[in-house]
């Protein structure tokens, strides 16, 4: 996957970029729920005000780096960076399938081995944002990082099954970008957070 892929609005990267394959490290996995962010022009948007500030500085850099927030004081979750530079443009990383490194994303989770998992853990491991970041062990330490330079990360181009388009979540204050319907996924995939 060629970095001009990300040097695109995100509403046009978000569902193209299900069933991608993201590698860090030794977690490999499928991306089945992404959303878009548009920037100025999306009020639920970290970067709406058009300005970088020290947390937002990655959104306004290079496409295919990435942002890595940090939410409600416990949560970190990881974005993509799109579009030209000071676009302010991102698609957030919502859910997946692991391909490799069960063991490790068992641990990081819930601090035991995938095979002692209950099956509502298994269910669990990676259907929400917040999980995706901590299974593949990122935080804001990273944001910024470029996915082309940093030998921890490989993303492979790949097809998704039928995709569904909604609304986006969790965002029930964006004035009328709460209605945006910049939320994709694959139907039927384990990894989505809520259908």
């Amino acid at each position: 996957m060629e970095r001009s892929f990300f040097e695109r609005s995100p509403v046009d990267v978000a569902p193209d970029l299900l069933g991608s394959v993201l590698t860090v490290n030794a977690v490999t996995m499928r991306i089945v729920e992404v959303e878009a962010y548009l920037g100025p022009h999306d009020q639920a948007a970290h970067s709406y005000s058009g300005r970088p500030t020290k947390r937002t500085a990655p959104m306004f850099g290079p496409a295919g780096h990435i942002y890595v927030y940090f939410t409600y004081g416990m949560h970190h979750c990881l974005n993509i960076v799109c579009g030209e530079i000071d676009q302010g443009y991102a698609v957030l990383l919502r859910g997946a399938e692991i391909i490799s490194g069960h063991d490790l994303v068992a641990e990081r989770r819930f601090a035991k081995s995938y095979a002692t998992l209950t099956k509502a853990e298994q269910k669990n491991l990676v259907n929400g944002p917040a999980k995706l970041c901590q299974a593949f062990g990122l935080t804001t330490e990273d944001s910024g990082v470029d996915l082309y330079r940093d030998e921890r990360f490989r993303i492979e181009a790949g097809k998704a099954g039928t995709i569904v388009q909604t609304t986006r979540i969790g965002i029930p204050n964006a004035g009328e970008a709460t209605a945006y319907p910049w939320r994709f996924y694959e139907s039927g995939s384990t990894g989505v957070s809520k259908k």
